[in-house]
């Protein structure tokens, strides 16, 4: 039975390690392949990362290859090979700047702006994954003693340790100005390239492999060489170390409030689910969704909220939601309560005691201000914004209508990956609809005329026209046009000669009358303007003169409905 193991000295002969060498070597070069190799990576791992997609980020993974120059340089650091460890760094310098540049490009033309889950996994590096940096290194240098190995082995090395990704999450954060994103995802790249080099560069010297020079003077630099090796180890593991603890707390954290809600809420007939904490300014918050058969009242949540600052934060806050659930099958009293909520009509009242019918009209405006409050938690750190009041249908999926502001046109994989985020959150599917209102001077406009010309100058036309233009190059997109009269402070202004230009200005644009509207709308405060809005004016100015009062305002601002 011990025929299945076959001894062999782990040190490679002369001849072996000439071969591995000159292997090395030769592939240490730009080339074509290398370089269409490189690229093709790079764009896959972005789109993967925009996409979050782990298949799709798996295969960049495979096809990448950056192993091949790291193992070239902890061959070189070594052997003290200065001509093998300069191609290698060039190789290495180049293959960042070149992945971190067309993703960069790419990722600023690409309309996807939201950070995924697969991205931020990728800003926050900890301890786990230089552990996992090393051990990949091992592997993939011990796949070079045979050929055979590597082919089975270096593929799943390439999936675990995982170069390219981060490379293309600094050149996505970069086109975002997300530079704290970027800085973390270079953060795990150089920590993933020197374990590598490290460990690689142990596992040569067990080959057998040793600096050109025989003499002690090539031991002793090789003995500096790994220790400035070791020591850069040392300072990347420093802030390593920092998010390790913080990840170490999370869960802990987590673990002492799930066992303390349990404690007070958990029982035959009743369940906690849905635990969420965040630190805010002043204290802990932790919110908690109850499913029982009879609802808590305040003081059983109040003697929960003293048990969670005892055993968890002194400032720790509970807010909880209670789910009143039917345990078993219904009973008639039940059924009947039922039906007289979904119909809305009057049944036969059932035998006392009989708790009163839901009352939805009481409570909606609890419910809505649950989900507006989810809604905004969900939108916190984009860059767009709530305005208004949010509508609600209930059903499945749950309807929301929602009225934004952003700097930009949404696309629809944005309002898909908006409305899977509030779908986790409320627990239930989500459809999104509503209207977005552009910010900034390329989607608004503000034209005034004076005392002199009460209609649009040749300037004005031509800021007019291009928001049209702008406004028929999607189908989604439309004009909002609000003219306030000079002076006119009624409910219900007439529309001045300005307003009117426009209007026929818009009717003969081509622009579908169901996309655009005019409204008159009371004069502005003196002094108040569109704070995104580019302002033109129609009268002449002279130097050293103050323009005289405007006439008439008008604001053109585009929208998008999703």
């Amino acid at each position: 039975m011990w025929d299945v193991y076959k001894h062999e000295d782990f040190r490679l002969a002369p001849a072996g390690r000439d071969a591995l060498y000159i292997s090395v070597l030769e592939e240490s070069y730009l080339d074509p392949e290398y370089l269409a190799m490189l690229a093709l990576a790079a764009l896959i791992a972005l789109l993967g990362l925009l996409q979050n997609s782990a298949a799709v980020i798996i295969g960049a993974m495979l096809i990448s290859p950056l192993m091949t120059p790291i193992l070239s340089a902890a061959l070189a650091l070594t052997l003290g090979d200065g001509r093998l460890g300069r191609k290698a760094a060039a190789v290495l310098v180049l293959s960042i700047l070149g992945a971190i540049f067309i993703t960069w490009i790419i990722a600023s033309v690409v309309p996807l702006k939201q950070p995924t889950p697969e991205i931020l996994a990728r800003t926050n590096p900890n301890l786990l994954d230089l552990g996992i940096a090393v051990l990949s290194g091992l592997a993939g240098t011990l796949a070079l003693r045979t050929h055979k190995a590597s082919v089975m082995i270096i593929p799943g090395v390439a999936i675990a340790v995982a170069v390219i990704p981060p490379l293309a999450v600094v050149g996505y954060a970069i086109s975002n100005h997300q530079f704290a994103a970027a800085g973390g995802a270079f953060l795990l790249f150089v920590t993933n390239l020197v374990s590598i080099i490290i460990s690689a560069a142990a596992v040569f010297l067990l080959m057998g492999f040793r600096p050109h020079r025989g003499d002690e003077e090539g031991h002793l630099k090789l003995k500096y060489r790994l220790a400035m090796s070791v020591g850069v180890l040392v300072v990347l593991s420093i802030p390593l170390v920092q998010t390790f603890r913080r990840a170490v707390g999370q869960v802990q954290l987590r673990s002492a409030i799930q066992a303390t809600l349990d404690r007070a809420f958990k029982t035959e007939h009743s369940s906690v689910s849905d635990v969420n904490f965040a630190r805010g300014r002043q204290n802990l918050v932790v919110r908690a969704t109850l499913r029982t058969t009879e609802y808590f009242d305040d003081a059983q949540i109040r003697a929960a909220e003293d048990s969670l600052r005892e055993r968890v934060a002194a400032d720790a806050h509970l807010e909880i939601d209670q789910i009143l659930v039917t345990q078993g099958g219904l009973t008639p009293e039940a059924a009947a309560r039922i039906r007289n909520f979904i119909s809305s009509g009057v049944v036969q009242p059932a035998p006392a005691p009989q708790e009163p019918p839901f009352d939805f009209t009481a409570n909606a405006e609890k419910i809505l201000s649950f989900i507006a409050r989810d809604v905004d938690e969900t939108l916190a750190g984009t860059p767009l914004k709530r305005t208004g009041d949010l509508q609600a249908r209930l059903g499945r999926p749950l309807v929301l209508r929602l009225n934004l502001t952003a700097p930009e046109p949404l696309e629809s994989q944005t309002v898909r990956t908006l409305a899977a985020q509030i779908s986790a959150k409320l627990s239930t599917p989500v459809e999104l609809h509503g209207r977005v209102d552009l910010q900034g001077a390329d989607y608004s406009l503000a034209v005034e005329s004076s005392g002199v010309r009460r209609g649009l100058s040749f300037k004005d036309r031509q800021a007019v026209t291009k928001l049209v233009n702008l406004a028929l190059k999607r189908q989604d997109l439309g004009l909002m046009v609000s003219v306030s009269p000079a002076g006119v402070t009624t409910s219900a202004p007439a529309l001045p000669l300005l307003g009117r230009e426009v209007e026929a200005l818009l009717s003969r644009s081509g622009l579908k009358p169901s996309r655009w509207k005019i409204q008159a709308v009371p004069a502005l405060p003196a002094g108040t303007a569109n704070p995104g809005a580019q302002t033109t004016a129609s009268s002449p100015a002279s130097a050293g003169t103050s323009h005289p009062a405007p006439a008439a305002r008008c604001e053109l601002t585009v929208y998008q409905d999703f």
